[in-house]
């Protein structure tokens, strides 16, 4: 996995790769997906450590590496706060989410995994 340096990157490649593979809809919600993993991994998860992208078995899977041990969680609804509906939302999107802890040299972090149905 290689970490593009902005979430605009990450965008860039998903839209390639999902090019004359997925409709316009499932496009917009697979960037919308990429956007909020790649923003939290730098807002809440210590910056971002790795990124990939593919397309398998009609699905695309993304996975995002940050350096926080912290899970991501949805916010209670507060209408006074902003933000705090990103991870409710990846999830929403998504037809599969899973968290992967893991430690290396660096210290510990985890891996986001998600798939999303390209329809």
């Amino acid at each position: 996995m290689a970490a593009p340096l902005k979430a605009r990157d990450a965008r860039a490649e998903v839209g390639r790769l999902l090019a004359g593979v997925a409709g316009e809809r499932c496009v917009n919600d697979a960037l919308l997906v990429v956007s909020e993993l790649i923003s939290n991994a730098d807002r809440h998860g210590g910056g971002l450590r790795e990124f990939a992208a593919g397309v398998e078995d009609g699905h695309l899977w993304l996975e995002v590496a940050d350096h926080s041990e912290v899970l991501p969680a949805s916010a209670a609804h507060d209408p006074l706060v902003p933000g705090g509906f990103g991870w409710s939302l990846v999830r929403r999107l998504s037809v599969d989410a899973r968290i992967r802890p893991w430690t290396a040299g660096d210290g510990p972090g985890k891996t986001i995994v998600v798939s999303l149905r390209l329809e």
